[in-house]
């Protein structure tokens, strides 16, 4: 897909809440991607949306011998693009963090969109100064390099119950985060218009002083 093409798509998404893309999604019969058990690192953040750029990390094998081999600051410098979003499975680790500030602040700068991963991260307020959206588990100090290696880039991941490939659409508002599979953003996105403008004639009934039952009625 090239940069104009996200672009667009980006900027279609990022018009919808969270709450619009899920509810697109259970009509339309899709497997849920709202993922659980992560939660903004600065509630005052912006709202980001990016192309699923997916590494997958664990316990070492090996004890540390010098060498690390969490590897995500070369993926960082050598993979990402614009629009993308990076999405980190830590496999449940929350002991070591996954990254900081001088990370989150390379991949602004390569035009990433943000952050997704169900580890934790370090620097926090450095963090949320550079403006850089991250959905994550928790926060921890204690750097990867010693205990973690990557095992896997732009392979599919799972994060909080839900499947994530490479290349799904992801969208992270201060409500939560939620995948959508590459293969059906076009009528997610259709689906959450119709929602979205629906909600909107609602809301205006509402105002009017039309109940919330009768409000629901609206086609």
């Amino acid at each position: 897909m090239e940069i104009e093409e996200k672009k667009k798509i980006v900027e279609e998404v990022l018009q919808y809440p969270t709450g619009n893309i899920s509810d697109a999604m259970d009509n339309l019969g899709i497997r849920r991607g709202a993922i659980a058990g992560v939660h903004a690192l600065d509630p005052k953040q912006k709202k980001a949306a990016g192309f699923a750029l997916t590494i997958r990390q664990t316990l070492r094998r090996w004890k540390f011998f010098g060498k690390n081999l969490a590897r995500q600051g070369g993926i960082i410098d050598t993979e990402t693009n614009p629009y993308d979003m990076l999405i980190i499975d830590m496999a449940g680790i929350q002991d070591v963090c996954t990254g900081g500030a001088l990370l989150a602040l390379r991949a602004k700068l390569r035009g990433v969109s943000g952050e997704l991963t169900n580890g934790c991260l370090r620097d926090a307020d450095e963090i949320a100064e550079l403006g850089f959206p991250v959905y994550c588990a928790g926060t921890f100090p204690v750097k990867s390099a010693r205990d973690i290696e990557t095992i896997g880039v732009n392979v599919p991941v799972m994060l909080g119950g839900v499947q994530i490939i490479p290349g799904d659409l992801i969208l992270m508002d201060r409500t939560g985060a939620v995948a959508i599979p590459v293969d059906q953003i076009d009528e997610v996105l259709k689906e959450a218009e119709r929602i979205n403008a629906r909600e909107a004639k609602m809301e205006e009934l509402i105002r009017q002083g039309m109940s919330i039952v009768d409000a629901r009625k609206v086609k």
